[in-house]
């Protein structure tokens, strides 16, 4: 048995003591309370702030001057927003504007995702 003492501990119980007209609860053992305790006050905490992922203009990779910047947010935390990618915006909005008639075609309706 892999945890032998977490099994008697969850699996005792102690016999329920008369406390007036009312009797106790079955044992809880300290154990296993602790972390379940834990882990509600952590779903009880604040969210956390929200991420702002590192942001480095097109030009600075086009001629090497945000290399630095790159590699240290590639390290830190994988996420990097390319600012000022040219023509991006014209592109982004033609897109938008044929998505409509895209997902109208009986190949779009027929696909599964």
């Amino acid at each position: 048995e892999e945890f032998p003492s977490c099994r008697r501990a969850i699996c005792r119980r102690r016999a329920p003591r008369q406390l007036g007209n009312s009797s106790q609860l079955p044992h809880i053992d300290h154990h296993i309370f602790k972390p379940m305790l834990g882990l509600s006050l952590y779903a009880l905490a604040a969210d956390p702030p929200p991420f702002h992922p590192v942001s480095i203009p097109h030009s600075g990779l086009v001629d090497g001057s945000s290399s630095t910047a790159l590699i240290s947010a590639l390290a830190s935390s994988g996420v990097v927003a390319i600012k000022g990618i040219p023509g991006y915006a014209a592109l982004r909005s033609d897109i938008l504007a044929a998505t409509p008639a895209c997902a109208a075609t009986p190949a779009a309706a027929a696909h599964t995702f």
